[in-house]
């Protein structure tokens, strides 16, 4: 069974983070992040890669023809999945030129990622930034998860704000997992909880 450590709840949404990647999410969205090249020729690494490889090399493929250029916010989805890919769908999130990436712009796409989720009624997703996989040095992402978490409670508050406007249903969300590697679960966690703690301190 894939271990899950919990960061916290949020508006009934419990945020977790789990040791796998977008081909072994168990949820109903998995979305992934795509740059529009990886720093080696040698193409997408890690989960990434075996998200590509479970489709049958549909996102390189579609990269190359320019059907999906990766651009900045940009996004694919993809709901006929094969049954080694355990999410019932898999939504793409484009981060551009990895050349000029910057912390801010992943913890956009996670609260892109949040927003879709939680339009569409979905009850569970998960998130993989898939930074390490484009070829990004681990020194260079360090600040990443917190202001990913950040990201992601200020767009799930601005849901529950708009639905009380009875302009919008209440949301459905349920579950917010982070996709992590095993060897960096340790760690990312620790980021994760105590960024929580600044941003929702106990009562």
């Amino acid at each position: 069974m894939t271990e899950q450590r919990t960061i916290g709840v949020l508006h009934g949404v419990s945020l977790t983070v789990a040791a796998w990647d977008g081909v072994m999410a168990a949820v109903d969205l998995s979305f992934a992040c795509m740059f529009e090249r990886e720093l080696s020729d040698t193409g997408p690494a890690g989960g990434l890669r075996h998200l590509d490889d479970a489709l049958g090399g549909t996102l390189t493929k579609l990269r190359r023809a320019g059907y999906f250029r990766a651009q900045p916010m940009e996004t694919l989805l993809l709901s006929r999945l094969p049954a080694t890919v355990l999410a019932r769908a898999v939504m793409v999130v484009g981060l551009g030129d990895p050349s000029t990436w910057s912390p801010a712009l992943t913890a956009e796409a996670a609260a892109t990622a949040v927003r879709a989720a939680m339009q569409h009624g979905i009850e569970s997703a998960a998130f993989a930034p898939s930074l390490l996989d484009a070829g990004l040095a681990p020194s260079a992402t360090g600040d990443v998860a917190a202001l990913m978490l950040k990201a992601v409670v200020g767009a799930i508050s601005a849901q529950v704000q708009i639905a009380a406007t009875g302009l919008a249903p209440p949301h459905s969300l349920r579950q917010w997992v982070f996709d992590v590697g095993p060897a960096h679960m340790d760690s990312v966690t620790a980021h994760f909880q105590a960024a929580f703690a600044a941003l929702i301190p106990a009562a």
